[in-house]
This record gives structure tokens, C-alpha cells and sequence, in this order.
């Protein structure tokens, strides 16, 4: 153990000896990614739709009721996996600007993506080697559409909510030789709930550079802005073509507050005039 704990000890020494004394560049651009751990305090509550139907047989005309019953199958899960697919931040003396998009996961098919951007004051150390950096990000999460449940859709139409989903509908489209249109047969109707949320994350972040590698680690705490739940009625044929017949807007359910690190490396460009008049 001591043994492994000193070679690893001459191999950072060796990489910082060769590591350029001092960034002295006045602007600089990182692009990186990242992986973390997002823990919300009151991840959401399960959630249970029930609503009356009507069906009506193609050429029948004779209408019979029935009743729809779906859930997600289970509460939100306290601890979502979270990575940003692309990151960038640019510096400006003691200024940063970042922005990105990433992809969060969890085992309960909650998946989904998010957009963020932000600020942070620079503080440099160690002859700008280390990087501590106080600042602010705003996230737009987008949630994935979880399936409560499905109606049968197949040469009937449905009368739901004050929506309508015939057996078949029609997609217009056109180019510069004209318009078409392209009829599908639904197979079934399915019923879909989607959670979004706005937030703002005050955090801290580190990092050290090696030459044009950066690593860093960031943490901070989530506070939601605001939360939209929405129900989606989706017609779906045998081929995965859909159409969206209508949206029902859902009470709020919990709550994305909470805490957030994450782990990040990336690659690094200098310029003593990164923007150029």
C-alpha cells in the first residue's frame, strides 16, 4: 500500500514539473463532460389515472362505455444518475460563462434530458493551476413520457376527457413538388405522464489543469423554480408512428430540490485574445 501510495505520489510530481509554470493566458475555452449524482428531497409520488371512455365500431354506430385505470408503477426514486454529454465554459480574466445539455437516468424508466447555463468568479491558485470557482446555473429539465397504460384503438373511436381518437388519422406534408398526405391505421391509444421542471443551482466548483487536461469537481444544492405534470393522450400504430390527440395538466408532484456533485474532464484552449474585435 505504501508502496503503490509513492509511486503514485512520483507520477504527480512528474506531470506537474512538466506542466507549464504559469498559465498566464488572459482567456480560455473547456470543453469537458461530466457524471454525478443528483439526491432531491421529495422525489414525486406515484401517480394513478381513472377516467370514463366511450367506443363506437367503425360502420356499428352503437356506442358502449368502459373505464381506463393506469399508474406509473411506483414512486420517483430519490437517486438519479445524472451526465452532461457536452459542456463548455469560457473564461474572461475572472469571469466564467458555461452552457450544455445532458441526460439523467434512473431505474424506474423516470429518464429524461436537461439544458443549462450559468456563471462563476474565477479565483486562481497555485500559479493558476487550481481553479476555484463560486457561481450560479439555471437548468430546463425536460422529463421522459412514462406509459400509464393503453386503450384499445383498432377500427373504433374513442371518446375520452372531451378528446376524440378515430380509428385512423392523416399527416400532411410537402416539399417543393407539392403536398401529400399519409393516412395510418392506430392501433391503440396510449395514456402518458411527463414531469418538467425549472431550477437553479447555486454551486461550487474545482479544478485542476495539466496541461490541456482539465478535471473538476463541482457541487451544489438544487432549488426548483417551477414544475409542469402533464397527462398525454397518444395514438401509436403497429409501426411506432403516433399522433397526440390532447394534454391534461397534472397538481404538482414533489419536488426536484436537492443536492447535486458531479465529477468532469475536459479539454482546454488558451488565447490571450480568445475573442477577436
Amino acid at each position: 500500500m505504501k508502496l503503490t501510495y509513492l509511486l503514485l505520489l512520483g507520477v504527480d510530481l512528474i506531470v506537474v514539473q512538466h506542466a507549464p509554470a504559469q498559465d498566464t493566458a488572459s482567456h480560455r475555452l473547456v470543453i469537458s463532460i461530466s457524471g454525478g449524482a443528483f439526491l432531491p428531497q421529495r422525489p414525486g409520488r406515484n401517480v394513478v389515472e381513472s377516467f370514463a371512455y366511450t367506443t363506437t365500431p367503425v360502420g356499428a354506430g352503437i356506442s358502449s362505455s368502459g373505464a381506463f385505470s393506469g399508474s406509473l408503477g411506483g414512486d420517483f426514486l430519490r437517486v438519479d444518475y445524472v451526465g452532461d454529454i457536452m459542456n463548455f465554459e469560457v473564461t474572461s480574466y475572472h469571469h466564467a460563462i458555461n452552457g450544455g445539455f445532458g441526460l439523467f437516468q434512473t431505474s424506474n424508466a423516470d429518464d429524461g434530458g436537461y439544458f443549462k447555463g450559468g456563471y462563476a468568479r474565477v479565483l486562481r491558485f497555485q500559479r493558476n493551476r487550481f481553479r476555484f470557482e463560486p457561481g450560479i446555473d439555471l437548468y430546463g429539465v425536460l422529463g421522459s413520457q412514462v406509459e400509464m397504460g393503453r386503450i384499445d384503438n383498432r377500427n373504433q373511436t374513442l371518446q375520452l376527457l372531451g378528446y376524440t381518437a378515430a380509428p385512423q388519422w392523416t399527416v400532411r406534408h410537402g416539399d417543393r413538388s407539392g403536398t401529400y398526405s399519409t393516412t395510418y391505421t392506430a392501433d391503440h391509444l396510449g395514456v402518458f405522464y411527463r414531469r418538467n421542471a425549472l431550477l437553479v443551482k447555486p454551486k461550487l466548483g474545482l479544478d485542476a489543469t495539466l496541461g490541456r487536461l482539465v478535471l473538476g469537481l463541482e457541487a451544489g444544492w438544487m432549488l426548483q423554480l417551477s414544475q409542469g405534470c402533464v397527462v398525454v393522450f397518444k395514438q401509436e400504430d403497429g409501426s411506432g408512428n403516433s399522433n397526440t390527440i390532447g394534454r391534461m395538466h397534472e397538481p404538482h408532484n414533489g419536488s426536484l430540490s436537492g443536492f447535486y456533485t458531479s465529477l468532469s474532464v475536459g479539454w482546454v484552449y488558451r488565447s490571450r485574445q480568445l475573442f477577436k474585435r
